[in-house]
């Protein structure tokens, strides 16, 4: 947000996270741990149907069960952190999912049927770990380098999904007690980092009296806010639910396939080599300016392809909207965190979560109603018009914020 505007800064690449602490640098840490060692959640369904033998309908059922969960858990641990403390909820988060992986590793030795319920029990407090770390990188920033802060975390959580696949996959194929067993194992590992390295900070308002703190409350622009959140990933979703059905109506099942995704790591590989840059190049826009242009990028890559057939294009089409998506993620977090009343900061990234999470839910719904009636070249453009109306809504509310 303009409020929070600075001037661009002299440093570059990587030297952008120079002097941002101990604790940032242990966060990000944990977040390419955690992120790596996601194994449960990147198979789920394979473990589900494959290894386990449910149906497609108990496995839908189990994965709607653990979304459901998941988002329950955010908000839950969202409002209980805000009064009780980030640290210690965070700490019982991860030592409940890791106890959680681990007797599933236990159970597909002695009772198999077991696991699916383990990973439901599991679920809520997975939810919880993102909005707790994302309050806590906002606790212990520098002033000032809030932009920085979550540009890191960001790069870490980036780090961790290039590599988790490849690690997933080998254990997937050997043994589902590795699978498990190492999942739990990273996740006890990133928690004793977070016990070690950073502190159990609370935040100066938590000290005032009852009265004070019956006057703290979510602004109504982040709720407006909120809201554009959960439209930006309905329309994001699409690159997973549509981009994959085109690939196939285009080049058929294998080649389909293969070209999604190489097109995931090209997309990837955007990410890890370009975040530095862009928010080095960005910052002094402020965060709604970098948004509404990171929605401009994605208009650009969407209308792309709507309208083009050479995979060449669909390679360029995604670089393009692929900047879009680091300007939106390392963005968005400051906006909400230097707007949030730090009395219910857990609590807002929390909804921040919860409707980002909405609008992924709804999103291939949506996708497949559109493809029933017209086709792809639609869909995109839909896309493209959601996306260039949220630029504009942006946009509004800077200059909104500005008088």
């Amino acid at each position: 947000m303009n409020k929070f505007r600075q001037p661009r800064p002299l440093l570059a690449g990587f030297s952008v996270y120079k002097g941002l602490g101990t604790s940032i640098y242990s966060l990000f840490a944990i977040r390419i741990i955690n992120r790596f060692g996601d194994f449960v959640q990147l198979l789920l369904v394979l473990i589900l149907t494959g290894k386990l033998g449910l149906s497609p309908k108990d496995a839908g059922l189990f994965v709607s069960a653990s979304v459901i969960a998941t988002m329950v858990g955010q908000m839950a641990i969202g409002m209980a952190a805000d009064k009780w403390g980030k640290k210690p909820l965070l700490v019982l988060c991860q030592i409940m999912v890791s106890l959680s992986y681990l007797l599933c590793a236990i159970s597909f030795v002695i009772r198999p049927n077991l696991i699916p319920y383990l990973i439901l029990v599991a679920s809520p407090f997975r939810g919880g770990t993102a909005p707790l770390t994302n309050t806590m990188v906002a606790d212990f920033s520098p002033q000032g380098r809030l932009s920085h802060s979550f540009s890191l975390l960001y790069l870490g959580t980036n780090i961790g999904v290039a590599l988790g696949p490849m690690a997933a996959s080998l254990l997937y194929a050997r043994s589902l007690l590795l699978l498990f067993s190492f999942s739990a194992v990273l996740l006890l590992l990133s928690t004793l980092l977070l016990l070690i390295t950073v502190p159990n900070k609370h935040t100066e308002v938590q000290i005032h009296d009852d009265a004070g703190k019956s006057k703290a409350h979510i602004p109504p622009i982040l709720w407006l806010f909120f809201s554009f959140s959960a439209v930006y990933s309905l329309t994001y979703a699409q690159n997973s639910f549509t981009l994959p059905l085109q690939f196939t109506s285009l080049y058929g099942e294998l080649l389909g396939a293969n070209r999604y995704a190489t097109l995931m790591m090209v997309n990837a590989v955007v990410v890890l080599v370009c975040t530095t840059l862009l928010t080095a190049w960005t910052h002094r826009l402020g965060q709604l300016v970098s948004m509404a242009l990171a929605l401009l990028l994605y208009v650009a890559g969407y209308l792309m392809y709507a309208f083009c057939s050479l995979y060449t294009m669909f390679l360029v089409a995604t670089c393009i909207w692929t900047l879009g998506e680091i300007l939106m993620a390392t963005n968005s977090n400051v906006f909400l965190n230097a707007y949030a009343d730090p009395r219910l900061r857990s609590q807002s990234n929390a909804y921040l979560h919860v409707f980002s999470s909405l609008g992924h839910s709804v999103s291939p719904t949506l996708g497949g109603f559109v493809l029933l009636v017209t086709g792809y070249r639609q869909l995109w453009m839909l896309a493209a018009g959601l996306c260039f109306l949220l630029g504009l809504g942006y946009i509004a509310l800077n200059k909104y914020l500005k008088h």
